[in-house]
């Protein structure tokens, strides 16, 4: 009797031992796989967060802006619901909701121009990292085709722009150093990337172009006296100038057509 009360309790110990392991490794298995869980929410988080924080707002459409903080701050509440329970972690969800309040509060935020050419990278290098989630939403179902052609499209219309400030922050540095050939050639470089409007409606950057072009004339003189001690560097810009004599009026074109078009269908 007594053989079998001990052999009862050894078995007992065996299966509460055995229960107590299992029991540990499933609870290990859940503590791993929702750390695992946690860390991909925060690499996540953390790619997006300079897209809505970096970026400078007026290069953004407004819904833009508006689905990148959307989309960061939904991943730090998953990153919560996920079982991160950090203080500094929790701290950070409140600036994050803070921060997107801002954004969504925001619809025309005053333009804040490229100050320089390491600022234009920067700014380039974030719109290319919005340009890779657009498609990995798209890819994934959770953007339509219609909304992320209007992403694209807009990101190459900020991607002008910051080509734009950037040349004309460095072309009024050049100036400001009495180098006029050197701005000049910023000048330039802002028409290059307009040619890519040619015969569209994209009004903004035909004023643009007005713009750059008066500059150019205006400077035009006191870059010839430069060119008494120097290469004939100004020639070439003015040659590029005189080559783009035709965007204007393409544009003016196809701006009218445009409004004529809209008319004939109200009508």
């Amino acid at each position: 009797m007594t053989a079998l009360i001990v052999l009862g309790v050894v078995v007992t110990l065996a299966f509460a031992t055995l229960f107590m392991v299992h029991h540990r490794k499933v609870q290990e298995e859940k503590r791993v796989q929702m750390e695992r869980k946690i860390r991909e929410f925060e690499t996540q988080a953390k790619r997006i967060e300079p897209l809505v924080t970096r970026i400078r707002p007026h290069l953004l459409p407004y819904d833009l802006r508006s689905a990148l903080a959307e989309r960061w701050i939904s991943i730090l509440h998953a990153q919560q619901d996920a079982g991160d329970k950090r203080e500094e972690f929790l701290a950070y969800v409140s600036e994050a909701e803070t921060k997107v309040r801002e954004v969504k509060a925001n619809p025309n935020p005053t333009p804040q121009p490229i100050e320089n050419q390491q600022k234009g990278q920067e700014a380039m290098n974030q719109l290319k990292n919005v340009q890779f989630l657009i498609m990995k939403e798209f890819r994934e179902g959770k953007l339509s085709e219609t909304k992320g052609q209007e992403f694209l499209s807009a990101l190459r219309h900020a991607a002008t722009q910051v080509v734009v400030e950037m040349n004309k922050s460095m072309a009024e540095e050049q100036l400001q150093n009495k180098k006029y050939r050197a701005a000049i050639i910023y000048y330039q470089n802002i028409l290059k990337e307009l040619k890519k409007y040619r015969g569209t409606d994209q009004a903004q950057f035909s004023n643009v172009f007005n713009e750059v072009r008066t500059a150019m004339e205006r400077i035009k003189p006191l870059a010839q006296q430069e060119l008494k001690s120097g290469p004939n560097m100004l020639a070439e810009g003015m040659d590029e100038l005189e080559e783009e004599e035709n965007f204007m009026s393409d544009v003016q074109r196809a701006v009218m057509a445009s409004k004529a078009k809209a008319r004939s269908q109200r009508g």
